[in-house]
């Protein structure tokens, strides 16, 4: 795909959201589209941007070399429309985690990325990218030996710049494991992924929610849920970093289990989409298994809508929301706001030995 139309207002719209500083009241700079693209060339001529210029310019076009963090990163295509009912293009995703990178870092700290690159947009061929070839100083990375004896070097996000020139490669969701280096076999959250059948609403999965919520209560356990940023829900229960990725899914399969077994008509743990019933919600705890992954917390989705995996209250999840309210142009202005509300996720050290040895 190739498309370069115009972008639409919002573009507009998600750029003084994002803007990292405040905007000069020098009407000079705002006047017109013919000073901004006057401006913006200024800067290209001088070869090199920094990062606070150049996300603060309006319209982002072509090919630039940009200064972030000390590191100089050559961003391309940036008019590359990403969303073509939307009209966000390339440009906007990385004005987008340059605004929510503070926020979303420590999630991706330490945590070995798996990258599924759309070069052209949501609408183009993509593909999967487990080992990292060339990277540039500035990008981590850890290389971890696979099952059939070969060496996997996978990214490391832990900076402003590694989460832009990943980007940059077409990745839009950080997709990084459950475990962090120094405890690659011992994950620190365990997920279950409530993910809808067709015929079951969001709220039939905000249903189902609440009952994960309910029997983690009875076992001692919280849990903090997020969108997926597709059509269902992510319920993450930090634990421990002492139990192994086995341990993880026998209790993530008891869970679900249990779920489903009390709540037969909404839930299933059935694999097999043919053997689910229309309306329900797969309760998927095989996402715990060793190197999957999960999309990060604040991650964009390669979906309609430009959605994002946003962190809710159980408040919320009772009272309703709808998913197209977090999305790349939304998400900025819910931040400042809010804050991050799914900090614990990464505080939190629950214990699952009494769960485990009941489960023997």
């Amino acid at each position: 795909m190739s498309k370069t139309t115009a972008k639409p207002k919002a573009s507009s719209a998600l750029a003084r959201l994002t803007k990292s500083k405040t905007p000069s009241k020098n009407p000079s700079r705002t006047s017109s589209k013919t000073k901004t693209a006057s401006k913006a060339s200024e800067r290209s001529s001088a070869g090199v941007v920094s990062a606070e210029d150049f996300f603060e310019e309006e319209e982002l076009h072509g090919d630039r070399i940009v200064n972030v963090e000390g590191n100089k990163l050559k961003f391309t295509n940036l008019h590359k429309v990403y969303w073509p009912k939307e009209g966000y293009t390339k440009g906007d995703l990385l004005r987008y985690y340059w605004f929510v990178a503070k926020y979303m870092l420590p999630y991706l700290k330490d945590r070995p990325e798996i990258m599924r690159r759309f070069p052209n947009g949501i609408n183009g061929p993509f593909f999967y990218q487990h080992d990292l070839e060339d990277p540039p100083p500035f990008v981590r990375s850890h290389t971890v030996r696979s099952s059939d004896g070969s060496d996997v070097r996978y990214a490391l996000v832990d900076n402003v710049s590694s989460l832009l020139y990943i980007t940059n490669l077409g990745a839009i969701a950080q997709n990084p494991w459950h475990s962090r280096l120094g405890s690659l076999d011992k994950p620190d959250y365990f997920v279950l992924d409530l993910d809808p059948e067709k015929g079951a609403s969001f709220d039939v999965v905000r249903e189902v929610a609440l009952e994960v919520n309910k029997l983690l209560k009875e076992l001692g356990l919280v849990g903090y849920p997020k969108t997926s940023g597709s059509t269902g829900l992510h319920l993450f229960v930090p634990i421990a970093t002492k139990y192994s990725y086995d341990e993880i899914v026998k209790v993530g399969r008891y869970i679900a289990s249990t779920v489903a077994q009390r709540n037969p008509a909404i839930a299933t743990v059935e694999r097999m989409t043919k053997n689910r019933k229309k309306g329900q919600v797969y309760v998927d705890f095989l996402q715990n298994s060793e190197g999957k992954t999960i999309a990060a917390v604040y991650s964009a989705r390669e979906k309609p809508g430009a959605t994002v995996s946003a962190p809710l209250t159980w408040a919320e999840i009772k009272k309703g929301v709808k998913l197209l309210d977090f999305t790349i142009q939304t998400m900025p202005a819910r931040l400042k706001k809010k804050g991050d509300i799914f900090g614990e996720v990464l505080k939190s050290k629950q214990k699952l030995d009494k769960i485990l040895k009941e489960l023997r």
